[in-house]
This record gives C-alpha cells, sequence and structure tokens, in this order.
C-alpha cells in the first residue's frame, strides 16, 4: 500500500468514526433503538474508489475504532468483521460497476445481521417482523442514495495527483 493510499484509508476510516459519533443521535423510526448507521456508506465509498484492500481496511480501521470510542457498543464490536467484508466486496464490485458496488451496502447490512443474531444482540424471529424488515429497507435505500450521490463527486478528487509544482 502507497502512503498516499495509506493517507487516503487513514482519512476515510477517520470519517467512519466522525459519522458514527453523529449517527448515534439518528434513531431509526422503524427499529426501535436502532440507528440509521449512514456511516456505514463510507467503507462502501471506500472500497469502490480505492479498491477491496482499502475498502476492507476501512471496514476494519473504522469500525474498531468506533467501536472504542464512546459511539461503541455491543453492535459496533459485532460489525467489525462485517464491515470489513463488506469494504472488500465493494472494491470488488464497485471499481467497475456504481449501481453494483452501491447494492453492496447490502452485503453489510446481511452479515451485521448474521452476526448480530450469533453472538444473540437480537433474536432470529426479530429478522422476520416487518416493522423491522422495512427499517432495514428504509436504511438501504438512505445508503444507495448517498453512495450514488458522493462516488461520482468523489472519484476526480481521489483520482487526481499531488499538485504538480
Amino acid at each position: 500500500m502507497s502512503p498516499r493510499l495509506m493517507a487516503q484509508v487513514a482519512v476515510l476510516a477517520a470519517v467512519y468514526v466522525v459519522l458514527g459519533q453523529v449517527v448515534r443521535f439518528i434513531p431509526n423510526p422503524m427499529v426501535p433503538g436502532a440507528i440509521v448507521a449512514l456511516n456505514m456508506v463510507v467503507v462502501v465509498i471506500a472500497g469502490m474508489l480505492l479498491g477491496p484492500a482499502a475498502g476492507a481496511s476501512v471496514g476494519l480501521i473504522g469500525t474498531l475504532v468506533n467501536a472504542l470510542s464512546p459511539a461503541g457498543n455491543p453492535f459496533e464490536w459485532a460489525a467489525i468483521v462485517p464491515h470489513a467484508v463488506m469494504g472488500f466486496v465493494a472494491g470488488l464490485a464497485g471499481q467497475r460497476h456504481l449501481i453494483l458496488g452501491a447494492l453492496t451496502i447490502i452485503v453489510g447490512h446481511a452479515l451485521n445481521i448474521v452476526a448480530f443474531i450469533l453472538v444473540g444482540l437480537i433474536p432470529a424471529s426479530q429478522v422476520a417482523v416487518t416493522i423491522f424488515s422495512v427499517g432495514l429497507l428504509a436504511e438501504v435505500v438512505i445508503d444507495v442514495v448517498v453512495i450514488l450521490a458522493a462516488v461520482p463527486l468523489l472519484r476526480p478528487v481521489v483520482r487526481a495527483g499531488p499538485p504538480s509544482r
């Protein structure tokens, strides 16, 4: 990993953490006690713009640091590996196809649910409940719209090299 790519990963991981501090105050209106985890989009955006390894690194580092922060909770700890996988998949799918890349947010949400069930944070029966599904669908739609807007705007910035002298 080049120094420039490491710096970009560090910046995006920091953005994930900063957003994590903000979104902890945004409740998901469909799922009591849940938040709209908009910071997950940073991981997908990182993978789409910087590639699979960088996406996985942003997911791993950003989620780990956020878990250690005041926003940390058992859900954030359980999401570390799912977010790393999501960033990797976004890097594979999203560097060539914008919509497919944006839809990799679904991978993160699905893996989060599996992890939350496995560690006992939510019962499996809650996934089938309509209100939970509607809340998750609403969050996915918001996430996809943000990703579809952000990636084209950020791509020229990421691709631009250092200023020439």
